[in-house]
């Protein structure tokens, strides 16, 4: 990657130390769609491009869309919002063929500040639109688009490709991400006939990142970005993110000191590199069709994607002919290759297997691993990894030497080669060159180790320089990119391609040391052990996960964890808690979790819900209205129907996007963000009935429950606050609880010697409608101290901060003393009660005014 440059750059290139003045002012806080935080972020862009002289504009809208691969509880959802705001510049061109678009989301998740995601392409393309204009009018129209609600289910760009006029529809679109803190910026994802696109991305920034293959597997990945609603919608353009450092990710780590400089200035480059090429060039006529291309080293090699399918065919009948001459000349039979194939695919199968089942072991103290953390960073426990691919490498072509000979599994393992090759070639075009340049090389080598020259050991040299030198470019820079890419929860994937590059050792076994494989096991173990026992701290933080579910109906409350039992969890449900379906709280929940009874119960008041038949359908269809309103000021709230089908749908007369309705008995969802102060109405065409048909709407404050389990679990507390009023305002239960919960819900993970008083940790808080659980008992958590202390800011972030309230769930009476409310077992389950719930999520906020706490947003 290229150094960062210094504010003196010269003015006409791109700076990451400038960018970084950027984020800074962004992300100060969480700024999740309709927050005050996010309010600020975009008034800042707006007033830095209009500062710029560029003529500026914030557009508003509304977009109703069908995503269930974002779906938090693997439900078939729909999401909405009503009041999103796009900010877009533009360039204006001198001669305009094709506008080009750079775009980004400037929203965050709530967990934490997203000074990554997405603070470094917001600031990337701040400093790359300054950088434009230092240079030559530009011939195209240049966009800078920043968009709303990305992370709430791609709202803000939805609402872009609909409004008429905001984004023509030649627009080439350039989007910018960030999927982790660190590393160089990959371009992994490509619109329609997008071979031209990739040639001039290798011309205008030739430190460029780039390979197919991670275009070609991100297509079968359940991933989305705002690049899937450009592409959808038919715009031709790149997608660009750096990868690495997924630690803190979605978390309160992802600040603005953890941001790496050299990976804005690379991001930076690249953008502002395709910016000047893009609007300088006639986009009038562009050619058309897809690329296969890859990095070799110092070269970039892109080639038509059409040409995949006949290279591979082409290695494939060198193949067979080398293994065709050496039947012929009697040096090895069809059966010596097929058992030389079965041994060369036992090691790839023992490799990967070995790698997939103790990589849960070697993490097993680490619980962020079930979220695809780094353990330590990969590098560790990826040498670990290969060092083991090695030794089970070397281990089978001894054990099987008898059973097949070195020039055997030479030529099973090329055997192997070729048909992934092929394989490759039909099913993933743009990954196929993984296989089909590396197996040349070691067709070559396998020619000089069946000769009689591989039976010397210059020729066993020769054969393991031709093998390797060919694979090295490809596959050596592979491995790390899939582990970064996958996380070590599918490590298996790289140890597989690592485990190809095996193939030769049996031949060359006799000029290699004779305590190879020993000295790779005592490697693997050793590595793979420390990995294990690697001490947590903050560069590496344990992972929260602590839902609370109110039942407004009968009156109870639920606590839920995603993730194992641990000191922190303890005191909000059973040790013994085993992980299972809520479906009976939130129908269509089908991520298991740990549940149980809340010992102390938080009063949310549910929505405000009125139900209209409009009229009826052809078919014995219906068209129904439902009018909701929060009591207390919810932003998001969730609309289940089941026991029906629904044929359509729209909110507040924002049609939503028609789909098939969910499989077997799942219910319809719809999850309304960024909710009016006012009522909405919310129409849906029914139509056959299945039993028990209800509809369920659902009040809730913060964020969808897929996030609840990714943010980091703090390390330290924050100073007391000022006892707030009780009882607080309808409007703000949900702070009551958040700021209860945080008085007294985490824990260090080190073991406790003694209970203490808990270092008080700020949270945020999520209020949503779940269906009542079955009662149980578990552990009441301890009380909070009544006593009042002064806020202060905490440790050195300058948005920490937290408030205590008293233990009471309602004001007592005059001259009775304050008593829970018990939970009801026995009262029977009716379908489509209003209820409420909150969720509550270790976040950091702004320190509470003395008159009461912050709002959680």
């Amino acid at each position: 990657m290229p150094a960062a440059r210094g504010p003196d750059a010269p003015a006409d290139t791109f700076s990451a130390t400038r960018a970084a003045t950027h984020v800074r002012e962004i992300a100060t806080a969480p700024r999740p769609s309709g927050s005050a935080a996010h309010t600020r972020a975009r008034e800042y862009i707006v007033r830095t491009l209009t500062a710029l002289g560029l003529d500026t504009r914030v557009h508003t809208g509304a977009a109703a869309s069908h995503r269930p691969d974002l779906s938090p509880i693997g439900a078939d959802s729909r999401y909405a919002d009503l009041r999103l705001r796009n900010v877009v510049a533009r360039v204006p061109g001198t001669a305009n063929t094709r506008p080009v678009a750079l775009v980004t989301h400037y929203d965050s998740t709530e967990a934490g500040p997203g000074a990554n995601d997405a603070g470094v392409p917001v600031s990337v393309l701040l400093e790359t639109a300054r950088a434009l204009l230092e240079g030559p009018s530009p011939r195209n129209d240049v966009l800078f688009v920043f968009t709303d609600a990305e992370e709430s289910g791609l709202l803000g760009a939805q609402a872009l490709v609909a409004g008429p006029g905001t984004l023509p529809p030649d627009t080439v679109v350039l989007n910018f991400e960030a999927r982790g803190s660190k590393g160089p910026s990959l371009m992994f994802e490509t619109g329609p006939d997008a071979g031209w696109l990739v040639r001039t991305l290798t011309e205008s920034a030739p430190d460029a990142r780039a390979d197919s293959l991670l275009d070609a597997a991100y297509r079968y990945m359940p991933n989305l970005t705002d690049f899937t609603v450009f592409q959808e919608a038919g715009h031709q353009g790149l997608n660009l993110a750096h990868l690495d450092g997924y630690t803190h990710y979605h978390g309160t780590g992802d600040t603005p000191d953890r941001v790496d400089p050299a990976t804005v200035q690379h991001q930076g480059e690249q953008a502002l590199g395709l910016a000047r090429a893009l609007a300088s060039a006639d986009l009038t006529h562009t050619p058309v069709g897809d690329s296969a291309y890859f990095r070799a080293g110092g070269w970039f090699v892109s080639y038509p994607l059409g040409a995949a399918l006949p290279a591979a065919l082409a290695t494939a009948g060198l193949g067979l002919a080398l293994l065709l001459r050496l039947q012929t000349r009697g040096a090895l039979t069809m059966g010596a290759v097929l058992r030389g194939f079965a041994v060369a695919l036992g090691q790839l199968v023992l490799a990967a297997g070995a790698a997939f089942g103790l990589a849960p072991l070697v993490a097993s103290g680490h619980p962020e691993f079930a979220h695809y953390y780094d353990i330590g960073g990969h590098g560790p426990a990826l040498i670990g990894f290969l060092s083991l691919t090695l030794t089970v490498g070397c281990a089978l072509a001894l054990i099987a030497k008898r059973w097949a000979g070195a020039r055997a599994q030479v030529a099973g393992a090329v055997l192997l080669w070729i048909l992934l090759s092929v394989v490759s070639a039909v099913l993933l075009p743009g990954g196929s060159h993984v296989f089909v340049w590396p197996t040349l090389g070691l067709l070559s080598a396998a020619a000089v180790l069946t000769s009689r020259a591989g039976e010397t050991a210059g020729g066993r040299v020769l054969a393991a320089a031709l093998g390797t030198v060919p694979a090295a470019p490809l596959v050596f820079p592979l491995v790390p990119l899939l582990t970064n890419a996958l996380g070590l929860g599918l490590v298996a994937a790289p140890v597989a391609v690592a485990a190809l590059l095996t193939a030769l050792l049996p031949g060359v076994l006799p000029v290699l040391p004779r305590l190879l494989p020993v000295t790779a096991a005592v490697v693997a173990t050793t590595v793979l052990a420390g990995v294990a026992l690697l001490a947590r701290g903050p560069e590496n933080p344990v992972r929260a996960d602590l839902l609370y579910l109110w039942d407004a109906d009968r009156r109870t409350g639920h606590w839920i964890s995603g993730v194992p039992a641990d000191d922190w969890s303890d005191d909000f449900l059973p040790t013994d808690a085993e992980r299972g379906s809520v479906a009976d709280l939130w129908p269509g929940w089908r991520v298991p979790v740990r549940r149980g009874p809340a010992a102390e119960a938080y009063p949310l008041p549910g929505p405000r819900v009125t139900t209209r038949v409009l009229a009826d359908t052809a078919g014995g269809g219906r068209r129904v209205q439902v009018t909701a309103a929060s009591r207390r000021g919810a932003d998001h709230l969730v609309v289940l129907v089941s026991g029906t089908t629904v044929r359509g749908w729209s909110l507040s007369g924002v049609p939503g996007q028609y789909a098939d309705d969910p499989a077997g008995d799942a219910p319809w969802e719809l999850w309304i963000r960024h909710v009016p102060a006012r009522n909405w109405n919310w129409s849906w065409v029914r139509g056959r009935r299945r039993s028990g048909s209800s509809t369920a709407p659902t009040a809730c404050r913060g964020r969808r429950p897929t996030d609840r389990t990714a943010h980091d679990r703090p390390r330290s507390g924050s100073p007391h606050s000022e006892k707030p009023p009780w009882p607080p305002p309808p409007g703000r239960w949900s702070e009551a609880v958040r700021d209860t919960v945080r008085r007294r819900a985490v824990r260090d993970m080190r073991p406790r010697v003694a209970r203490s008083a808990p270092p008080p940790v700020p949270f945020s808080l999520v209020s949503r409608t779940r269906r009542p659980a079955a009662a149980g008992r578990a552990r009441r958590p301890p009380s909070p101290s009544p006593s009042s202390v002064r806020c202060t800011p905490a440790g050195s972030s300058p948005w920490s901060g937290r408030a205590a309230v008293p233990r009471c769930s309602s004001p007592p009476r005059p001259g009775r003393s304050c008593r829970r409310r018990p939970a009801n077992p026995s009262a029977s389950r009716r379908r489509g009660r209003r209820s409420a719930s909150c969720s509550v999520r270790p976040a950091r906020w702004p320190c509470p005014p003395a008159a009461g706490p912050a709002a959680a947003r």
